[in-house]
């Protein structure tokens, strides 16, 4: 669903500014935060943060409820919460092949504002610290992207991937149909976890919390790393 299409929805459909669950009065940051929430992500997201928005009906990837402090696309593993930088990371880059735009061109102090507003919905901000990100210990391999690489990814991802993600990875497997979250197209020229390497070999390490992608990391990293080139190459082919 086209960008501009949502951000009209956001406005339309929206007729009541949010306010989250929680009681206490909001710090300066949280209440800044806020407004922008009602200016921009209650349309979607929804007045109590449920994602339970008129928008959202029309949806087939629906918003995360910000009341359960479960987010698909972050570095921390399955069960913890996400850092900062992973919330940051998705209002950067969006999530492509969802109504989630890109809000890359905000002032950051907005952005960290509305992060901290949106972590008034859930108390789990209050008794948890956020898990520890996978991304300090990624380091991309002098390997990655050569035909070995991509020949050993192919044969991994016939024996772990086709089910969902389709032979030619266009995320056409068997089981997509039966799946609450479309398998991601891996030929889509623009990635979903976000644009480097790096970011596809964490969805493989920690998985998609909240969807049917789970943690690849009983993989050995050299097999993970050879996945990635190959699904760099789906994406890539013909390029």
């Amino acid at each position: 669903m086209p960008a501009l299409f949502v951000y009209g929805l956001l406005h339309v459909m929206s007729s009541k500014p949010a306010q989250a669950k929680k009681t206490k009065e909001l710090t300066a940051q949280e209440e800044a935060g806020r407004q922008v929430y009602n200016k921009f992500c209650v349309g979607c997201h929804g007045v109590n943060g449920d994602g339970k928005s008129k928008a959202a009906e029309f949806f087939i990837v629906k918003p995360p409820n910000f009341h359960t402090a479960v987010f698909r696309w972050k570095s921390t593993p399955a069960g913890t919460l996400p850092t900062d930088e992973d919330l940051l990371h998705i209002l950067n880059w969006g999530i492509p092949q969802t109504p989630m735009p890109s809000f890359k061109l905000m002032p950051e102090v907005q952005k960290r504002a509305v992060i901290a507003y949106i972590k008034t919905f859930s108390d789990r901000w209050e008794k948890e610290q956020p898990g520890e990100s996978v991304y300090k210990n990624i380091k991309r391999p002098a390997y990655f992207g050569t035909p070995e690489s991509i020949n050993r990814g192919k044969k991994i991802y016939a024996t772990n991937c086709t089910s969902c993600h389709g032979e030619n990875g266009q995320g056409d497997g068997p089981l997509a149909k039966t799946l609450p979250v479309p398998p991601t197209d891996l030929t889509y020229p623009v990635r979903a976890a976000g644009p480097k390497p790096e970011d596809t070999f964490r969805v493989l390490t920690v998985g998609l919390e909240g969807s049917p992608m789970p943690s690849f990391g009983h993989l050995s990293e050299r097999d993970r790393w050879d996945l990635v080139s190959y699904i760099a190459y789906l994406m890539n082919k013909g390029k």
